[in-house]
């Protein structure tokens, strides 16, 4: 073999050499890397633990309840808990907790935040029978007909198959789809309380009961969070003795019409 070969050759081993060792550099580095998180989270897992459970945002639920669905005990490991797994076995448990938000607070603190339903509108099942449901639609609680009249009644719609804790279902999916965005509009304006009834029989000609007082007509489903907020302002300007019909069709042009009776 000439020199220059083996000057090559001797180069060749020598980089090889070198590989190997960097290789099982890094190869240690690693394990020692991966046994540094593991004794961490064995740490971690052995020292945090559930110590209080604290339950915000509950009036219909008593704090018990809440703690009680949560399937969470005292003694349980804080970090590594399910959390979606918690707030589902909540809404499951509890139908009125719409909402469920779960925090963490060292050394050993768990919060519970929930948000709670309104019961705000009742709707029957093509059995005749009688259901409270959310703004929005979910299935809360299935009632006598004496305690559904404490709440405005959806006509044009039959739930189909309804199911406490889970979204209204129908065969008459424009009208579903009709009432869900409405009620969904209507949250939190303060209306939804003082209606009777709500109309969906024909998406596109809904119609909304006030009080006694007025019929208020929204026409289809285009603009209905701008037409609640509307409605808001109008109801504002008119006087208690009116009475008569809200055009919110905006058939002509964007203006609200009052049509007294």
């Amino acid at each position: 073999m000439s020199e220059r070969r083996r000057t090559a050759a001797g180069r060749a081993r020598r980089r090889h050499k070198a590989a190997l060792r960097t290789d099982s550099g890094i190869g240690v580095r690693l394990i020692t890397m991966l046994i540094v998180v593991a004794v961490c989270l064995f740490s971690v897992t052995i020292f945090f633990k559930v110590q209080q459970i604290r339950v915000q945002g509950n009036d219909l639920y008593d704090e018990n309840a809440v703690i009680s669905a949560s399937g969470i005990r005292l003694g349980d490991p804080l970090v590594t808990m399910n959390k979606s797994g918690i707030a589902g076995r909540i809404k499951a448990a509890l139908p009125y907790a719409e909402q469920v938000r779960i925090s963490r607070q060292l050394p050993g603190t768990v919060v519970l935040e929930i948000r709670e339903s309104s019961a705000i509108f009742s709707v029957q099942d093509d059995a005749g029978a009688y259901w409270l449901v959310s703004f929005g639609g979910r299935v809360l609680e299935k009632v006598t007909e004496a305690a559904a009249q404490t709440h405005p009644l959806i006509i044009g719609l039959t739930l189909k198959n309804p199911v406490v804790g889970e979204e209204a279902r129908s065969e008459n999916t424009e009208s579903l789809r009709a009432a869900k965005l409405l009620t969904t509009a209507l949250e939190g304006t303060g209306i939804a309380k003082e209606a009777t009834k709500l109309d969906v029989t024909k998406p596109y000609d809904i119609i909304l009961w006030y009080k006694d007082q007025y019929d208020v007509r929204f026409g289809g489903t285009d603009q209905l969070a701008y037409k609640v907020q509307y409605l808001v302002a109008v109801l504002d300007q008119l006087a208690e003795y009116q009475t008569g019909t809200i055009d919110l069709t905006f058939e002509a042009e964007k203006v609200a019409r009052f049509i007294p009776w």
